[in-house]
This record gives C-alpha cells, structure tokens and sequence, in this order.
C-alpha cells in the first residue's frame, strides 16, 4: 500500500490541472490511501462524495506548511512508499508552492502532476 498526496491547484483536473478525478478513485480501489496537500476546499466543495476517496486533507487544517504536513503524515500513516503529486517549479513556472521540494524535505517520492496524468504511478 502507498500514501498519495495529491496538490489541487494546476495538479487535479477540477482546479486547472491534468489528473481526473477517476485517477484518485481508480487508485484508492487499488487500496491505497489518498490524502489533499494544498487547496482541499476546491474538492470538498465540488465533489460530493469526497469522503470515500480521500483519507487526509491539509495541510491549512493544522496550521502548517506543506512539508510539515507531508512529515506528519508519514509519520504517523506508515506504508511501502509515500508519493506527492504535484507542481515542480522546474518544469515552468507556477504561481504556488513547489511540490517538489516540500516532498524532497518530508522524505517522500515525487511525481509531476503530468506524469500521473500520463500512467505514472
């Protein structure tokens, strides 16, 4: 089992990005555990069953910034691998925080919110 943490804005397709919601629902019927690590509001607000796909959303809840919240959560939910899905500011530019090194700094694996669009896993 893995921990995903998805980013919202530019990452999941109902805030801008390329990854549908189907790709949240196809994994967690694969049996991982899912979670939102930046504007969870976008999807509480427009997916009604939000609930049954996601299993954390942060990191505003607790007052923290995404590397803390990404430390937090692999502390306490362990698993084979934690993956960050999101912005890498190297690829262009974004107006919001750089996924990429907020996974870097809490230890957990990253992927472009392109290349999960694309299969990756």
């Amino acid at each position: 089992m893995k921990v995903y943490a998805f980013d919202v804005d530019e990452t999941l397709y109902l805030s801008h990005g390329p990854v549908q919601w189907q790709a949240l629902v196809a994994l967690r019927a694969e049996g991982h555990v899912l979670g939102l690590c930046g504007n969870w509001a976008a999807v509480t607000l427009q997916v009604p069953e939000w609930h049954c796909v996601l299993s954390f959303i942060g990191p505003g809840l607790i007052g923290t910034d995404k590397a803390n919240f990404l430390t937090i959560i692999k502390q306490y939910v362990p698993a084979e691998e934690h993956v960050m899905v999101g912005n890498d500011h190297s690829l262009r530019a974004y107006a919001l925080l750089d996924d990429r090194r907020a996974a870097d700094a809490a230890g957990w694996r990253f992927i472009s919110e392109g290349a999960l669009a694309a299969g990756g896993r």
